[in-house]
C-alpha cells in the first residue's frame, strides 16, 4: 500500500512538473522506454518528444503518442495522443486523445477526444469542441463538452454540454445540455435542456420532450410531440384537470387528472352505498382526449378502483372501468362530458351475499369463483359529469 501511494505521488508530481514543460515543436522517437520519470531513455527531456511506442514500466511522462503507449502504473502526456493507450492504474492526457484509451482506474483527457475510452472506475474528459466516441467506466464517466455517442457508467453519467446519443447508467444520468437520444438509468434522467427521443428511470426530467418518459415521476416544461408514462407525469404546461362524475357504480367521484391530453394518469376517490354499508372507493387510471372539433372531444379512460367499508376488512373489493365520453366545451376551462362504461366487479364475496360491495344492475356476465370465495360479474353503465381544466 505504501508503495502504491509513493507511485501516484510521483505521478502528481511529476504531471505538475512538465505542465511547464509542454513544447509544441515535439521531436519524434520511434521507441521510448522509462523506469519511472526521468529514469527513462528519453530522461528530463521526455516531454519533449513524441513517441510511436512507449513503455512505461511504472510511470512515465512523454510529450505525447502516435502509436501505441502500455504503462504498468500510470501514462502522463503533455501533447495529443493517438493510437492506443493502456494502463494498469491511469491515464492522464493534457491535450487531445483520440483512439482506444484503456486504464484499470481512471482516464483523464483535459482536451478534446474522438476515442473509446474504458477505465475501472472514473473517464475525465474536458475539451471545448465536440467530443466523440464510447465511454465505459465502472463507476462514473465526466464529459465536460458537447458530445456525440455513448456513456455507460455503473452509478453515473455527468454530461456539461449538448449530447446526441446514450447514457445508460446504475443509478442516474445528467445532461447540461439538450439531448438527441436516450437517457436509461435504475433511478434518475435530468436534462437541463429540451429532448428529442427517451428517458427511462424512476425520476425523469426535461424542458420540452419530443418524445416519451417512462418512469415513477414524470417532469417536464412542455411536451410538443409523444408522451409520459408515469404513477406521476407533470408537465407545466401540459393538461391538468378536476373532473366530478357520477356513474351507476359509484354516485359521486371526484378526479384529478395530469400529464398530457394524448395520456394522462388519473387519481380518483368517490362515495357510493353498497347493499347494506356505505363504501368509500379510491383508484387510478390511465386516459387520452382525442379532438373531434374546436366543441367536442371524446375522451377514453381506463381505471382500477378499491372499494372500502367503514369497518375495515381484509377482503377486496375491485372495480375495473373502461368508459368513453363526448365532451362538450363549453369555455377554455369547463367541459361536460357523458358516455357509456364498460365495468368489471371483481370481489372476494359471492353474489347474493350481504357482505358483496355493488348490487350488479343487471349483467352480461355473473359468476362465483370456482372455489366459492368470490365472484366476477360484468356489465355496461354510465358516466357523466363535469371537468375543470386548470
Amino acid at each position: 500500500m505504501k508503495t502504491l501511494k509513493c507511485l501516484i505521488l510521483t505521478l502528481c508530481l511529476s504531471t505538475f512538473i512538465t505542465i511547464g514543460q509542454t513544447n509544441d515543436s515535439l521531436k519524434t522517437r520511434p521507441v521510448q522506454v522509462t523506469f519511472i520519470y526521468p529514469m527513462g531513455t528519453n530522461g528530463l527531456e521526455s516531454s519533449t518528444y513524441a513517441n510511436e511506442f512507449s513503455f512505461n514500466i511504472l510511470a512515465g511522462v512523454n510529450g505525447g503518442v502516435n502509436g501505441a503507449e502500455i504503462g504498468g502504473v500510470s501514462n502522463t502526456n503533455t501533447g495529443h495522443v493517438n493510437g492506443l493507450q493502456i494502463a494498469g492504474i491511469a491515464n492522464v492526457d493534457l491535450k487531445s486523445a483520440n483512439g482506444l484509451i484503456i486504464s484499470g482506474i481512471a482516464n483523464v483527457i483535459k482536451d478534446s477526444s474522438q476515442s473509446l475510452c474504458m477505465a475501472g472506475i472514473s473517464n475525465v474528459v474536458g475539451g471545448s469542441s465536440l467530443n466523440t466516441g464510447l465511454q465505459i467506466a465502472g463507476i462514473s464517466n465526466l464529459n465536460n463538452s458537447s458530445f456525440m455517442g455513448s456513456q455507460i457508467g455503473g452509478i453515473v453519467n455527468l454530461n456539461n454540454g449538448n449530447l446526441e446519443g446514450i447514457q445508460l447508467a446504475g443509478i442516474s444520468n445528467v445532461n447540461n445540455g439538450t439531448l438527441k437520444g436516450l437517457q436509461i438509468a435504475g433511478i434518475s434522467n435530468v436534462t437541463m435542456g429540451d429532448v428529442s427521443g427517451s428517458q427511462i428511470g424512476l425520476i425523469n426530467k426535461a424542458k420540452t420532450m419530443r418524445g416519451f418518459q417512462l418512469g415513477l415521476i414524470n417532469v417536464a416544461t412542455d411536451f410538443e410531440s409523444g408522451v409520459p408514462l408515469g404513477l406521476i407525469s407533470f408537465v407545466k404546461n401540459g393538461y391538468h384537470a378536476f373532473e366530478i362524475s357520477v356513474s351507476d357504480a359509484i354516485y359521486a367521484n371526484l378526479s384529478y387528472k395530469m400529464g398530457v391530453e394524448k395520456l394522462y394518469t388519473i387519481y380518483k376517490m368517490g362515495y357510493t352505498k353498497g347493499q347494506i354499508d356505505n363504501y368509500a372507493t379510491y383508484g387510478l387510471g390511465l386516459g387520452s382526449i382525442i379532438k373531434l372539433t374546436d366543441k367536442f372531444n371524446l375522451a377514453i379512460d381506463g381505471s382500477v378502483n378499491h372499494m372500502v367499508k367503514s369497518d375495515f376488512t381484509p377482503n377486496f373489493d375491485l372495480l375495473c372501468r373502461a368508459h368513453v365520453a363526448l365532451r362538450f366545451k363549453l369555455n377554455d376551462y369547463f367541459s361536460l362530458f357523458a358516455g357509456p362504461s364498460l365495468t368489471i366487479y371483481v370481489s372476494e364475496y359471492n353474489l347474493g351475499s350481504e357482505s358483496l360491495a355493488l348490487k350488479v344492475p343487471y349483467s352480461l356476465y355473473s359468476k362465483n369463483w370456482g372455489n366459492a370465495n368470490g365472484s366476477t360479474s360484468i356489465w355496461i353503465g354510465g358516466t357523466a359529469g363535469l371537468s375543470v381544466k386548470f
